[in-house]
């Protein structure tokens, strides 16, 4: 595999961000749908897997802008907020924070992973792995270790999603063999590391940098370390206004789309150079 695209976790602006980053470069030109792999955490998760299904980002962008689809709405509570930043802020050390988060995803025990299932599979695009190669990453709750599932994991696509998208203490962990897993956010918002074999990676990070989590800014340096051609995207300063304080505001998705639309048609020239390499 000679490319990869990896976007990044952060709710439903995040995801309408890069959907709009997506469709603005486009647009111009720089069409990302021909990479060779799709990575994704979280909310990015589910766009990896709408893009290695084919969709265009055209066609996502109309639905974000016009809210022709009703994306997973789900309410992260005060003291849902309360609970994870106790968690992530109780140790500086990362893996001892990826923990923490994990002991708190063990006591979730009112919510069945069934429910899991039901929320987060209405939001594939298909009930089967794509034939091009995606990875969806997650965390062990036990060892703090992430992986990125895929069609070669053995099991089914809406477990890995959900898997992705098991936010702490929002929803359980979910159960793969003898591991339980939580939402791949836990150590970084991108997880671009851990993409590998692919000569250009480039990576969407609407959050760059989350408490307790690996910034992307490190992650592509070690992809870089090791040889890979790899360039990080954030949002500009007009793009993080757009998207609000709360990532999980629906009524911030049509603004935080167009914000990205925006971005991308700027920073077209750039990426342009960069994935043509």
């Amino acid at each position: 595999m000679d490319t990869a695209v990896v976007l990044g976790g952060g709710g439903l602006t995040a995801y309408a961000w890069q959907v709009g980053m997506l469709a603005g470069l486009a647009e111009t030109g720089v069409d990302l749908g021909d990479a060779d792999l799709f990575g994704g955490t979280s909310a990015g998760a589910l766009l990896a897997a709408e893009l290695a299904s084919g969709a265009r980002p055209a066609d996502l962008y109309r639905v974000q802008v016009g809210r022709e689809r009703a994306m997973l709405e789900v309410t992260f509570t005060w003291m849902m907020t309360a609970k994870y930043l106790w968690a992530v802020l109780g140790s500086r050390d990362r893996m001892s924070a990826r923990k923490r988060l994990g002991k708190l995803a063990l006591s979730v025990r009112d919510v069945p992973e069934s429910a899991v299932f039901d929320a987060i599979g209405p939001q594939l695009p298909v009930r089967d792995w794509p034939e091009k190669e995606l990875r969806l990453f997650a965390v062990d709750v036990l060892t703090g270790e992430a992986t990125g599932f895929s069609a070669h994991s053995g099991i089914s696509l809406v477990r890995a999603m959900s898997a992705s998208c098991a936010l702490p203490p929002l929803f359980p962990p979910i159960t793969v063999g003898q591991s339980r897993w939580m939402d791949g956010g836990a150590r970084s918002t991108t997880n671009a590391d851990l993409v590998e074999g692919c000569r250009t990676v480039l990576v969407l990070a609407p959050i760059p940098k989350a408490p307790g989590t690996v910034p992307g800014s490190e992650e592509v340096a070690s992809l870089r370390g090791a040889g890979v051609r790899a360039s990080l995207l954030v949002p500009d300063r007009a793009s993080r206004r757009a998207f609000g304080r709360n990532p999980l505001d629906a009524s911030r998705i049509p603004d935080a789309a167009r914000a990205g639309y925006r971005q991308g048609g700027e920073c077209a020239g750039g990426v342009r150079a960069f994935w043509e390499g």
